[in-house]
């Protein structure tokens, strides 16, 4: 019973959770209230961003957390959150750090600021765009620009920063800031009542549908469809109804209908789709049960309230999904004409409904149970729903027998799912119906099979690795290759992982001594998306104590407009290019990129914007959890009249890459005083490098013989004029073809090629001898066609590289030239000749 009591307590605590809000959708406002219904959109101007990347900012004003937690910690999981976010790639936007900021800081572009203030009882976190521009046409239509959003999180919290409730709060509210309202299909952007994503999968398709939708990559439409139609009751358009695309597979994404009824959802993968609508949840007794949407307004302020008196049903017009007709879903294509007739009806007799799970003894929510485990119900509750409710899983991978829908013995107010599975019936979220008082109600993604139980951290011991490199020995269970080891919000680099023993050797991230680390483990495979957390407290890890570190900037001053090149030193650092990161607390200051060279140096390419505030700014270094803060670390400046620079990024003048062999020619746009002027010099990593030209805005020159792979600085001057330093890329050597053979015999003039063979490439310089390389990596060129590599294995007795690839059928007889592509580095070309037969 004290296991009950305990499962009683955290059911409790999950039903006073946020209020219900279930189709992507975004803040919209339309010119009239009349016909045609063009939204505008409330989002980002990309091309006022620096590299497309909106800075987020968080305040030094330190919050009071709960007894074990950190800042470090806390700023640890924000950063999580929006790397969440950052890893979208249908989304054109990208989400930097930009550092810390006192009160009272105005923003030279736009930005998110995320703030510690006073909360309403239950409320968790607020955010959202705080102020906007005047509407504006960018060349793609009207939009609203954000100019900041702002994310508001306790002052005193509540909730430690390393759970997966707290965490999801952030990723929630970090969509809202980007320009996403709720959602009513199981994502991130549902309330945390419906909300099917975890620490370890936090984001949902529906999630990157909405935020596509907003920031478009090129051509990111073409690989995914659209679903069209109309809502309609008594002929009359349904404003704001919640139309669905359900896929077995686990995809769901929808979209809310406009006040004629009309719908479109982009985004979809190809694919077989069930289609359903239903209204958005009431409000009931004054309580916030509705989804927490605000409606679409005119240019007068006026809401386009939703309509909700209305039945669900699946397409085509039935209420029993096993009748719903598929529709299949093809990339770049449109399906449209999907329309609805629903009937009145005058409330929801069933919604907001929530499920848990028991991996252990602790609550889990949203559901998960295991096809190998001993468990088999779920729980669930929400407003309505009782044990005479009709339930069943959409698609038949798994079951709910006649009798197995029951009250649950040890609390009535939820229902118990008993459900019938096994090996055969596969993983991923499934979908469930629930049909009481003769009305329908569908939640997507309402529980998830897995293959196992889910990962447990047993202990995280220091060690060395094989390289002498400090590291943690982690041991536990139900680990995979797709296991990810969390310590508070910082991911660890993974040495080596043991499956026989279930041991991963990982490095750590810096920490604080006296600051412990929380230690989770996350199977970040969407088909299983499980944390330790579902099964434990977080172990905690203890810091050693280390020597402080400190840390100097140079140049310390940066003029407007510059692009250029920043130098960090410290004493004690600790760098690794994996955990260190350095920010300026202005959102006017971009760091486009960085990189650790030494375990006390980084090199940092940053941005300054020419509208950016002048003045002393603190730099903030962060490394795993450590955080760190230079007062008054770097100066902007006013820009000097003969300012030279390097604009954009030094590449490979004959490949256009930004990787540059030692030994090839670089081009790079150098603008001011210095550009187009004969005589210039210029040092790559304190080497002269030979100008071949100086002309037309381009500096032309060869990148000097010797250099160690990494990045360089580039000094450029002549007399007293200096450019502002720059950064070049020094890539490994260009592979070599060395011979290409078929069946052992050299492919020559008496042995050409033929179309359909086998052919093996002798290549030198792809990797270390004997090292593995993946076929992934390289493609192999014939002329201009592009060939697959079949397979790469080390070539006896040589250091180099034996690449296989099947000769294209297509190709016609003629004198060709081959080569290899690894990772981008191009070799030089080879003889290849081609008979056809």
């Amino acid at each position: 019973m004290r296991n009950a009591g305990r499962i009683l307590g955290c059911l409790a605590a999950l039903l006073a959770l946020s209020p219900d809000a279930q189709g992507y959708y975004h803040f919209v406002r339309y010119l009239s209230r009349t016909a045609p219904w063009n939204p505008i959109y409330e989002r980002f101007d990309l091309n006022a961003l620096p590299n497309k990347t909106v800075p987020f900012l968080i305040s030094e004003q330190v919050p009071t957390l709960p007894a074990g937690d950190s800042y470090g910690g806390l700023v640890s999981q924000i950063r999580l959150a929006a790397k969440a976010w950052n890893d979208v790639t249908a989304s054109d936007l990208r989400i930097g750090f930009g550092g810390f900021f006192p009160a009272g800081t105005k923003h030279a572009t736009p930005a998110i600021e995320v703030v510690f203030d006073e909360l309403p009882p239950g409320v968790y976190a607020k955010g959202g765009p705080t102020i906007k521009a005047d509407p504006y046409d960018g060349g793609n239509g009207l939009f609203i620009p954000i100019l900041k959003s702002t994310m508001i999180l306790p002052a005193a919290a509540e909730r430690a920063s390393w759970t997966e409730s707290a965490f999801l709060t952030i990723v929630h509210e970090f969509g809202h800031c980007l320009g996403l309202q709720h959602t009513l299909t199981s994502s991130v952007m549902s309330t945390s009542v419906t909300r099917a994503t975890t620490k370890a999968t936090p984001i949902g398709p529906d999630d990157v549908a909405g935020l596509a939708t907003l920031y478009p990559v090129a051509g990111a439409f073409s690989f995914t469809g659209s679903i069209t139609g109309r809502v309609t009751l008594n002929n009359s358009g349904v404003n704001m109804a919640s139309v669905v695309a359900l896929s077995l597979d686990g995809a769901a994404i929808s979209a809310l209908t406009q006040p004629d009824g009309t719908y479109r959802i982009n985004g979809v993968p190809a694919g077989t789709y069930y289609l359903y609508v239903h209204p958005l949840p009431p409000l009931v007794a004054g309580e916030s049960f509705d989804a927490g949407i605000t409606p679409p307004r005119d240019f007068d302020g006026r809401f386009l309230n939703a309509s909700t008196a209305f039945e669900t049903q699946f397409f085509p017009g039935t209420r029993d999904a096993n009748r719903a007709q598929a529709l299949v879903v093809d990339a770049g294509a449109v399906v449209d004409s999907h329309n609805f007739a629903v009937a009145r009806r005058t409330s929801s007799a069933v919604f907001g409904v929530q499920t848990y799970s028991f991996p252990a003894q602790i609550a889990v929510s949203p559901a998960h149970l295991a096809v190998s485990g001993a468990r088999s119900f779920i729980l669930a509750a929400g407003y309505g729903l009782n044990s005479r409710a009709a339930v069943n899983v959409i698609g038949g991978s798994a079951t709910i027998p006649n009798s197995g829908v029951k009250p649950y013995s040890l609390d009535a107010r939820f229902v118990q799912l008993d459900l019938e599975f096994n090996l055969a019936s596969g993983q991923g979220v499934r979908h469930l119906t629930f049909t009481q008082d003769n009305y329908l109600y569908v939640l997507p993604a309402a529980f998830r099979l897995t293959r196992n139980n889910p990962p447990l951290v047993q202990s995280a011991v220091a060690t060395v690795d094989a390289n002498g490199v400090r590291a943690i020995t982690v041991v536990g269970t139900n680990f995979t290759d797709a296991t990810q080891i969390l310590f508070n919000g910082v991911p660890a680099e993974i040495r080596a992982f043991d499956k026989s023993t279930g041991a991963m050797t990982v490095v750590p991230p810096p920490g604080v001594a006296g600051e412990p680390a929380r230690v989770v483990a996350l199977n970040v495979d969407r088909t299983d998306g499980q944390s330790s957390m579902f099964v434990q407290n977080p172990p905690v890890y203890d810091f050693e104590a280390a020597e402080a570190p400190g840390f100097s900037v140079n140049p310390g001053s940066l003029p407007l407009g510059a692009e250029t090149v920043v130098e960090v030193l410290a004493t004690n650092g600790n760098f690794h290019q994996a955990y260190s990161s350095i920010a300026f607390g202005a959102s006017g200051v971009h760091v486009r990129r960085a990189w650790v060279t030494g375990p006390n140096r980084m090199l940092v390419a940053v941005q300054v914007s020419a509208n950016a505030a002048t003045g002393l700014f603190n730099v903030s270094l962060l490394n795993g959890l450590r955080i760190q803060t230079l007062p008054a670390g770097v100066q902007i400046t006013l820009t000097p009249p003969r300012l030279s620079m390097v604009r954009g990024q030094i590449a490979d003048s004959a490949t256009g890459r930004i990787e540059i062999p030692a030994g090839a020619t670089a081009q790079a746009r150098l603008t001011g005083a210095l550009a187009d002027v004969p005589g210039v010099q210029v040092t790559v990593g304190d080497r002269a490098a030979a100008v071949v030209s100086n002309q037309g805005g381009l500096l032309t020159f060869r990148v000097p013989a010797g250099l160690t792979p990494g990045p360089a600085l580039v000094r450029i001057a002549l007399g007293s004029d200096v450019a502002l330093p720059s950064v070049l890329v020094v890539d490994q050597p260009a592979p070599v073809v060395n011979f290409a053979s078929i069946s052992g015999q050299r492919v020559d003039a008496q042995r050409p090629a033929r179309p359909g063979e086998l052919v093996t490439l002798n290549v030198s310089g792809m990797a270390e001898a004997g090292a593995t390389v993946s076929a992934s990596h390289m493609k192999v060129a014939v002329g201009f066609v592009q060939h697959d590599a079949v397979a790469v294995t080390p070539a006896n007795g040589s250091s180099a590289h034996d690449v296989q690839f099947v000769l294209d059928a297509g190709l016609a007889t003629g004198n060709y030239v081959a080569g290899v592509i690894v990772d981008g580095r191009v070799s030089a070309p080879v003889a290849f000749p081609v008979r056809a037969n």
